[in-house]
């Protein structure tokens, strides 16, 4: 009976290891299918030329054409001290392809309703216009500081707030790297005959990356190819489908050592959010009252918003 008991047991573990075996195959193979798939899209990744990525960053990403923002500006000096700043930010993309934004100022007081609008137009002249409650003013031309390089006194340029336009640029790929086992295309961008753009850089590095073509790391760099500024995106998360956005974003200026944080606080996908009639210079006095109230809610919301952590 005991030499029985020891044969049945045999029998079962044996019968045992072969079932694992037979699981194990398909995951074997599944494993070796998978490493091709890998293979197969690092050789394609490997075909893309930086206007092919370029073009795929901007499709997934910074495509979306109504987005409302709360959001907090922390600008910090070279002797560490800090300025805080809270604004409201509206941005359209027109049928034309124009670009839109709108920046409200709700803190600190003494800049409380001041507006920024800034327009890029579908031949790509730009066009921004500061308006000024305090001093009862029409909307005025605006230009930076630094020739157009700091806005409002922060490390940020009008362009750091705008989608990438490819017409001003010309992009070239280098080799890619690999950094805390993220892959990242590196893209070198110059600027194109006849740019709108007003700079002061002469070149700039992208860092992008692979797995999900979203723009990581900016480099802006002189004509002696010098570091001067430094754009990180931090806090990146899905929205919904391909789309990727930042919470934060850092800007280190290298000739100041100033450092500005912008960060998004809210963020609403709806037209509801950033109507047309907002832009309308002619009519600002429409435009102030709405930006002035942009938490009234009280009309009932189209069923197209979508804030963040929703699907589309």
């Amino acid at each position: 009976m005991h030499a029985a008991l020891k044969i049945w047991v045999a029998t079962i573990l044996i019968t045992m290891l072969m079932s694992v075996s037979v699981e194990l195959t398909p995951v074997m193979a599944a494993g070796v299918t998978l490493k091709q798939m890998s293979d197969k899209h690092s050789q394609q990744r490997a075909k893309l030329s930086a206007t092919d990525i370029m073009q795929e960053s901007l499709k997934r990403h910074e495509l979306y054409p109504y987005v409302y923002e709360e959001q907090t500006l922390v600008m910090v000096d070279d002797q560490q001290r800090h300025d805080v700043r809270r604004l409201y930010r509206y941005s359209r993309i027109e049928p034309d392809g124009a670009f839109k934004a709108m920046i409200k100022f709700v803190y600190p007081e003494l800049i409380a309703g001041s507006a920024l609008i800034f327009i890029r137009h579908p031949d790509g002249k730009r066009t921004s216009q500061l308006y000024l409650p305090s001093l009862g003013i029409e909307p005025i031309d605006y230009v930076g500081g630094v020739e157009d390089g700091q806005l409002l006194g922060s490390e940020f340029s009008v362009e750091d707030l705008m989608p990438e336009d490819m017409r001003e640029f010309v992009y070239h790929r280098e080799k890619d790297i690999v950094d805390a086992d993220v892959v990242y295309f590196v893209l070198q961008a110059f600027p194109a005959d006849g740019s709108h753009i007003r700079r002061t850089y002469e070149s700039r590095k992208l860092l992008i990356r692979q797995d999900n073509f979203f723009v990581a790391q900016i480099d802006y760099r002189d004509k002696q190819n010098h570091l001067i500024k430094r754009q990180t995106r931090h806090d990146i998360h899905q929205v919904s489908g391909q789309m990727w956005r930042a919470d934060m974003v850092i800007v280190e200026n290298y000739l100041n050592h100033y450092r500005s944080i912008l960060k998004i606080d809210r963020r609403v996908y709806s037209s509801d959010y950033v109507p047309e009639s907002m832009f309308d210079v002619a009519q600002f006095g429409v435009v102030k009252r709405q930006v002035s109230e942009p938490q009234d809610i009280s009309q009932p919301e189209s069923a197209s918003a979508m804030h963040e952590g929703e699907t589309p």
